[in-house]
């Protein structure tokens, strides 16, 4: 028998990575939410949850945490009634989201249609998300699917090594090798951004960047390399229009970096569901 308030009680420890506000937004006591999470791993035998921080959920905690998704998803389905619009949840990596995911965000059927609750992450993070049950669907640079769902490849996401102008005549005026690759700052996203060090690496054989600038935002990440504070991979489609114009120097126009990119959820499909797939793919298709 399946003990789905012991499930919750574990999805809410995990998405709120506190037992006492898992305690508060359920209305029951810590102890309640500690005993519910306990009675269940003894009746399976198994532990649902790694309690060392950050908590996250065992593998078979993650099985049963998807389990309670597709169930309350079904339930939704069963008592949605029409003044509520059911609430899809979708982890994407930021540049799908900042980019060519606008789209989908403008679609003015899609909003009267179904609310959305975005996780955002890198591409090499987010299917953790759709595997410990935290969202219905994901964005992922990872190909296979899990158990009892799918993947579509949407396209690829094609990055170049840019700088600033004035950046390149400072650093590279003698040329884009690995010494002077080495001497001048990086930009980077976040400590989970490994694009950049998985191209210096594959092409220069470069590990560990000297000078390095974090920047977690899509539109600062490019302003910061337009400023000159660095050098870094943009996706091209993200700036098309600044390397006409010179405001942006691909390094190395030969040397592209390719991110594959399938969209994961789960192999029942609702109505809605199928709608926002189409917009999906058709926002993708200009990758």
């Amino acid at each position: 028998m399946i003990d789905y308030h012991a499930l919750k009680a574990l999805e809410a420890v995990i998405e709120l990575q506190s037992f006492e506000s898992a305690s508060k937004a359920l209305g029951i006591s810590q102890s309640a939410v500690t005993q519910r999470i306990q009675g269940f791993e003894a009746y399976l035998g198994e532990r649902l949850l790694i309690r060392k921080t950050p908590y996250r959920a065992s593998e078979t905690g993650e099985t049963y945490l998807n389990l309670l998704r597709k169930v309350t998803s079904l339930e939704n389905d069963i008592f949605k009634s029409n003044s509520k619009k059911p609430t899809l949840k979708i982890a994407i990596n930021r540049d799908s989201l900042d980019l060519y995911f606008l789209e989908v965000l403008l679609d003015k059927e899609l909003a009267e249609l179904i609310a959305l609750e975005i996780i955002a992450d890198d591409q090499d993070m987010t299917l953790n998300f759709l595997k410990s049950g935290q969202v219905d669907m994901c964005i992922s640079s990872q190909k296979k699917p899990i158990p009892n769902h799918t993947a579509t490849h949407l396209g690829d996401m094609v990055y170049s090594l840019v700088c600033a102008p004035h950046f390149y005549e400072k650093y590279f005026k003698k040329g884009v090798g690995k010494e002077s690759l080495l001497n001048a700052p990086l930009v980077i996203f976040d400590k989970n951004d490994k694009a950049q060090h998985t191209y210096l690496m594959d092409n220069y054989c470069i590990d560990n960047p000297l000078m390095v600038n974090q920047v977690p935002s899509v539109r600062s990440f490019k302003n910061a390399i337009i400023g000159g504070f660095g050098y870094g991979l943009i996706p091209i489609m993200d700036i098309e229009t600044e390397i006409k114009k010179k405001i942006i120097v691909e390094l190395v126009p030969s040397k592209k970096f390719k991110v594959p990119l399938y969209l994961h959820q789960w192999e029942y499909q609702r109505d809605y569901v199928k709608i926002l797939n189409q917009k999906i793919l058709k926002a993708a298709s200009r990758l």
